[in-house]
């Protein structure tokens, strides 16, 4: 079993209270299309950027890595414009309990 976790930014948009509801529209719509994890980055929206923050499983990396393809390509055909940048975490879930096994013997 793999997880990925990946933040989309988007091109600049306005500040307007229909903007922000457009991407917590995007979100929503992400969560109940691709069954994953999806919230709004606030601390980006502070900073005058859009960015939406996706968490999912896979059981394999070419089936994860196909569906980040996919939510990225949605995005930028039902979204609110083009993703700029893509930052992906993706692992082993073994990777996790090695992760945690190291900060209980410090």
């Amino acid at each position: 079993m793999y997880f990925a976790v990946v933040k989309l930014t988007f091109e600049a948009m306005g500040k307007t209270p229909a903007d922000r509801k457009a991407v917590r529209s995007l979100a929503e719509k992400l969560r109940s299309r691709f069954k994953v994890c999806a919230s709004v980055c606030e601390a980006d929206e502070e900073q005058g950027t859009t960015a939406i923050a996706v968490a999912t499983l896979g059981s394999t990396e070419e089936r994860l890595s196909q569906s980040l393809d996919a939510i990225s390509e949605f995005c930028e055909t039902h979204g609110i414009g083009r993703v700029e940048s893509e930052q992906t975490l993706l692992d082993h879930i073994d990777a996790i309990s090695d992760f945690n096994a190291g900060e209980e013997s410090e």
